[in-house]
């Protein structure tokens, strides 16, 4: 099915070029602007789940953002326990896992932004972690920063798998 597209594609590069050997531009890459993402008109609403039949919190990034700066320095907070409590807080009985994670990739990227242009961050994001203790890689905030900022606060960190992972507090 690929082989039957390419020679289309390379026939429309010649027509709109003129002809002979098509030139390819490569689009500039546009900058993504992640605080127009924030979007602070939106409300938390819930839903009915149609699947399973309970109720479903579906939040907005400021909502994830808020919750996230509840965390207290030197503590860290799973995706999983940040959903339960956004849920516990709104009477749902789970909260989107999809939406919250879209948002905390804005969140990231809008705290990225913060830090390039020298402000500081909105929301400690770094306390964030994935299930398992890891750090993300795929955030738009380096997962360096975020260990290196865990680290000031307390916080015990190792690499598991070439990803930094948050270890247990050693008992005195």
């Amino acid at each position: 099915m690929i082989a039957a597209r390419t020679p289309n594609a390379i026939q429309a590069a010649r027509a709109v070029s003129g002809g002979g050997m098509a030139v390819m531009r490569k689009a500039k890459p546009r900058a993504l602007n992640w605080s127009a993402k924030l979007r602070p008109e939106l409300e938390p609403e819930i839903v009915v789940d149609k699947r399973i039949g309970d109720r479903l919190l579906l939040p907005t990034p400021l909502l994830v953002g808020e919750e996230i700066g509840c965390v207290p320095a030197g503590a860290t907070i799973s995706i999983s326990r940040l959903r339960h409590q956004l849920a516990a807080r709104f009477g749902a009985d789970r909260t989107c896992p999809l939406m919250t994670g879209l948002f905390v990739k804005i969140l990231a990227g809008v705290i990225a932004e913060d830090l390039k242009q020298g402000r500081e961050p909105r929301w400690p994001a770094w306390r964030l972690v994935n299930d398992n203790g890891t750090l993300s890689a795929t955030w738009p905030l380096d997962a360096r920063y975020r260990a290196t900022r865990l680290r000031e606060e307390g916080v015990t960190l190792g690499r598991s798998a070439g990803a930094w992972q948050v270890l247990p507090a050693r008992k005195e």
